[in-house]
């Protein structure tokens, strides 16, 4: 496809939605590839974080790299370990070439979050086509809705010395929506999988 052509590329729906699995980390403090932790519904995180995105969106992906195998279309980051805002911004890209309006974002390492706590955040989006994400003891920009229109914001900001999340929210319009502190708990270390069991 010649993305440079207007008339080739997918129409935009302005309620279609493109989950996005995040597994960009180097998970180093795990050890290993915390996708392929099992998850206590007996699949491993990454399954469990693209099924809960399923209920949600009309196609979903892998951004950045793991080494299990799964169903779904994988994004390399364009630079590997720089961050998640370099995966968002990849998604968005992605995104917006294949006629979606936006993405749902959440990170493999957070198996207490459903496809429920999530729905929230996406009806928030349907009204105000705004940036939407979690928060719970904190702003949680990892588990949100982002616009197409901010790929080339967040591209900037994924290319940035800072590339800072957090930050970066804090100079944009955004909603919030309140989840409980337990679903937003990322599991980094070993240890942390004894919360999450």
């Amino acid at each position: 496809m010649n993305s440079s052509d207007p008339e080739r590329l997918p129409q935009r729906s302005p309620q279609r939605l493109l989950g996005v699995v995040l597994c960009g980390g180097q998970s180093l403090r795990m050890g290993y590839d915390k996708a392929s932790l099992v998850h206590a519904d007996g699949t491993s995180f990454l399954q469990h974080a693209i099924d809960r995105l399923c209920n949600l969106c009309d196609a979903v992906i892998v951004s950045g790299h793991t080494s299990i195998d799964h169903s779904v279309e994988t994004i390399d980051d364009p630079v590997a370990h720089r961050g998640p805002a370099t995966g968002i911004a990849a998604a968005l890209k992605h995104a917006d070439l294949h006629g979606f309006a936006a993405c749902l974002v959440t990170p493999v390492d957070m198996p207490l979050l459903t496809a429920t706590h999530l729905s929230g955040l996406v009806d928030q989006w349907q009204k105000q086509d705004e940036i939407t994400v979690a928060e719970s003891d904190r702003v949680q920009p990892l588990v949100g809705v982002y616009p197409v229109r901010f790929a080339d914001p967040l591209k900037r900001l994924a290319e940035s010395e800072s590339r800072s999340l957090f930050r970066w929210l804090g100079s944009q319009d955004h909603h919030r929506v309140t989840l409980p502190a337990s679903c937003c708990h990322n599991v980094n270390t070993p240890e942390d999988l004894t919360d999450v069991r």
